[in-house]
Protein backbone atom coordinates (compact mmCIF):
# COMPACT_ATOMS: atom_id res chain seq x y z
CA UNK A 1 0.00 0.00 0.00
CA UNK A 2 1.67 3.17 -0.82
CA UNK A 3 1.16 6.79 1.06
CA UNK A 4 -1.89 8.11 -0.36
CA UNK A 5 -4.07 5.21 -0.58
CA UNK A 6 -3.36 5.13 2.73
CA UNK A 7 -4.40 8.67 3.71
CA UNK A 8 -7.24 8.51 1.47
CA UNK A 9 -8.82 5.16 2.81
CA UNK A 10 -8.02 7.14 6.69
CA UNK A 11 -9.80 10.56 5.50
CA UNK A 12 -12.65 8.33 4.20
CA UNK A 13 -13.32 7.14 7.85
CA UNK A 14 -12.70 10.23 9.67
CA UNK A 15 -16.09 10.41 10.66
CA UNK A 16 -16.36 7.40 12.12
CA UNK A 17 -13.17 7.39 14.12
CA UNK A 18 -14.34 11.01 15.43
CA UNK A 19 -17.38 9.74 16.66
CA UNK A 20 -15.49 6.96 18.30
CA UNK A 21 -13.47 10.26 20.08
CA UNK A 22 -10.39 10.53 18.00
CA UNK A 23 -9.42 14.11 17.51
CA UNK A 24 -6.54 13.55 15.11
CA UNK A 25 -4.73 10.82 13.58
CA UNK A 26 -1.22 10.82 11.72
CA UNK A 27 0.97 7.84 9.93
CA UNK A 28 4.34 7.21 10.66
CA UNK A 29 6.93 3.95 9.43
CA UNK A 30 6.98 2.86 6.05
CA UNK A 31 4.08 3.57 4.57
CA UNK A 32 4.36 7.45 5.51
CA UNK A 33 7.69 7.31 3.89
CA UNK A 34 6.43 5.77 0.60
CA UNK A 35 8.45 2.83 1.59
CA UNK A 36 6.32 -0.36 2.04
CA UNK A 37 6.89 -3.75 1.02
CA UNK A 38 3.76 -5.96 0.61
CA UNK A 39 4.72 -7.74 3.93
CA UNK A 40 4.53 -4.21 5.81
CA UNK A 41 2.44 -3.15 8.21
CA UNK A 42 -0.08 0.59 8.72
CA UNK A 43 1.41 2.35 11.74
CA UNK A 44 -0.90 4.71 13.00
CA UNK A 45 -0.74 7.23 15.51
CA UNK A 46 -3.98 8.60 17.63
CA UNK A 47 -4.45 11.37 19.11
CA UNK A 48 -7.77 11.50 21.35
CA UNK A 49 -10.12 14.01 21.17
CA UNK A 50 -10.99 13.91 25.16
CA UNK A 51 -10.41 11.44 28.12
CA UNK A 52 -13.90 9.59 26.94
CA UNK A 53 -11.51 8.29 23.73
CA UNK A 54 -9.71 6.59 26.78
CA UNK A 55 -13.19 4.47 27.24
CA UNK A 56 -12.45 0.67 26.16
CA UNK A 57 -15.04 0.71 23.61
CA UNK A 58 -14.33 4.50 21.97
CA UNK A 59 -10.46 3.23 22.11
CA UNK A 60 -10.87 -0.80 20.34
CA UNK A 61 -13.97 0.78 18.27
CA UNK A 62 -11.26 2.87 16.66
CA UNK A 63 -8.57 0.10 16.26
CA UNK A 64 -11.60 -2.10 15.04
CA UNK A 65 -12.86 0.69 12.74
CA UNK A 66 -9.21 1.14 11.26
CA UNK A 67 -8.68 -2.70 10.67
CA UNK A 68 -11.96 -2.90 8.62
CA UNK A 69 -10.69 -0.63 6.31
CA UNK A 70 -7.26 -2.23 5.70
CA UNK A 71 -8.43 -6.23 5.75
CA UNK A 72 -5.33 -8.61 5.90
CA UNK A 73 -2.79 -5.67 6.83
CA UNK A 74 -1.47 -5.25 10.19
CA UNK A 75 -2.06 -2.60 11.65
CA UNK A 76 0.10 -0.59 14.18
CA UNK A 77 -1.77 1.58 16.63
CA UNK A 78 -0.60 3.69 19.14
CA UNK A 79 -1.14 7.23 21.16
CA UNK A 80 2.37 9.28 21.18
CA UNK A 81 1.87 8.81 24.96
CA UNK A 82 2.09 5.25 24.58
CA UNK A 83 5.48 5.49 22.35
CA UNK A 84 8.71 4.32 23.67
CA UNK A 85 10.30 7.70 24.69
CA UNK A 86 13.05 6.43 22.56
CA UNK A 87 11.07 6.23 18.93
CA UNK A 88 8.97 9.42 19.78
CA UNK A 89 11.26 11.96 18.02
CA UNK A 90 11.62 9.14 14.77
CA UNK A 91 7.94 9.36 14.92
CA UNK A 92 7.31 12.98 15.45
CA UNK A 93 9.86 13.80 12.30
CA UNK A 94 8.03 11.40 9.72
CA UNK A 95 4.79 11.17 10.79
CA UNK A 96 2.17 12.52 7.79
CA UNK A 97 -0.95 13.95 9.96
CA UNK A 98 -4.32 12.75 8.55
CA UNK A 99 -7.03 14.75 10.21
Amino acid sequence: MDRDEALAHLKAIEPDLRALGVGGLSIYGSVARDEARPDSDLDILVEPGSDTFYDLRNYMGAYERLAAAFPGLAIGYSTRAGLSAHLRARVDREAVRVF
